[in-house]
C-alpha cells in the first residue's frame, strides 16, 4: 500500500528488486539479497570451509598457533583455494547492488570465511565497521559489505546484528542508543547480508549447538587497499580476464618502480 503524503516532489522509485535493495542500504545501511543457490552449492561450500581451515591449521602448526593471533576461525582469501569462492565473489545481483552504490569500478578488498562457534566468545562479537578505525562518513558509501549465509542466520546461532543508520553517523553512538539502533538480520541460508561497511555491526552470541559460516566479501573503492594482495595470492590468474583483474586488484597494484609505471602507462596505448 502507497502511503499517503503532501509537499513531497522528490521520491525514490523502487522499480525493481535491485532498486529495493540499494534504498534499503541507503536508508538503513543493510539489506538481504537472495543469492540463488541451491542446497548443494551450499553444501558444498560449508564442507569446504571446514576442510580448508583444517588444512590451513595444519599448515600453521596447529589450531593452537592460530588461536594464540585469534586467526584460527578465518579463512582468509577463500578464492585462491577453490574455484566455487570465485563464483561466490561474482554473484550477479551483489555485484548489480554494489554498481549501483560504488560505480563501475570497485575491487574486492577482502574475501573471508568466518566460523562463529557454538558458547563462547568470538572476535567478531564486537562492535566494528569494516573499514576499521574510521571515523567519517560520506555522501555516497566507499565501500559495501555482502556477507554469504553458509548456515541460516537466527538470533539463536547468532545472526549479525547491525546499528541501523550508523553509516551516517561518524562516532560510535552512546549505549543506550547503540541499544535501541541494534537489529539482529535473520536470513536463509544462500543469502547475502549486504550493507554500507561503515555501518557499526557485531555477530551475535551463538547459543546454538552448532557453528554459524559466513563469507564475507568487501567491494571497495579503487582507493582501498586490499587486506591481502589477491594478485599476489592468485599467482596471476584471471590476470587476462578483464572484469576478473579490475574486480581482484590488477589494475590498481602499485608500481613497484618508476619504469613499470611507465610500462603500464605504455600498455594503455596499445
Amino acid at each position: 500500500m502507497k502511503a499517503s503524503s503532501y509537499g513531497i516532489v522528490e521520491r525514490m522509485s523502487g522499480g525493481t528488486d535491485i532498486d529495493i535493495h540499494v534504498e534499503r542500504v541507503r536508508a538503513s545501511g543493510v539489506t538481504v539479497v537472495p543469492g540463488g543457490y541451491d542446497a548443494d552449492q551450499i553444501s558444498h561450500l560449508s564442507r569446504r570451509i571446514d576442510e580448508l581451515l583444517a588444512e590451513q591449521a595444519s599448515r600453521a602448526g596447529g589450531v593452537h598457533v592460530l588461536a594464540e593471533i585469534g586467526e584460527h576461525e578465518t579463512l582468509r582469501c577463500c578464492l585462491a583455494h577453490e574455484e566455487a569462492f570465485v563464483r561466490l565473489a561474482t554473484n550477479p545481483q551483489v555485484l548489480a547492488v554494489c554498481r549501483r552504490l560504488l560505480g563501475d569500478y570497485f575491487v574486492l578488498t577482502q574475501q573471508n570465511a568466518i566460523v562463529n562457534p557454538p558458547g563462547g566468545a568470538h572476535h567478531q562479537t564486537r562492535c566494528h565497521r569494516d573499514l576499521p578505525y574510521q571515523h567519517f562518513v560520506s555522501s555516497r558509501p566507499v565501500a559495501v559489505s555482502a556477507l554469504f549465509c553458509v548456515d541460516p542466520f537466527t538470533e539463536e546461532n547468532g545472526a549479525t546484528v547491525i546499528l541501523q543508520g550508523t553509516h551516517k553517523i561518524e562516532q560510535f553512538p552512546s549505549a543506550a542508543i547503540a541499544s535501541e539502533l541494534e537489529r539482529p538480520i535473520e536470513a536463509s541460508a544462500g543469502s547475502f547480508l549486504v550493507f554500507d561497511s561503515m555501518v557499526f555491526h557485531r555477530a551475535g552470541h551463538n547459543r546454538s549447538a552448532r557453528p554459524r559460516r559466513a563469507v564475507n566479501h568487501v567491494y571497495g573503492l579503487p582507493f582501498i587497499a586490499q587486506q591481502i594482495s589477491l594478485p599476489d595470492v592468485l599467482g596471476g590468474r584471471y590476470a587476462h580476464d578483464p572484469d576478473l583483474a579490475r574486480l581482484f586488484g590488477y589494475e590498481t597494484r602499485p608500481a613497484p618502480s618508476l619504469e613499470a609505471w611507465w610500462e603500464s602507462r605504455r600498455a594503455r596505448l596499445r
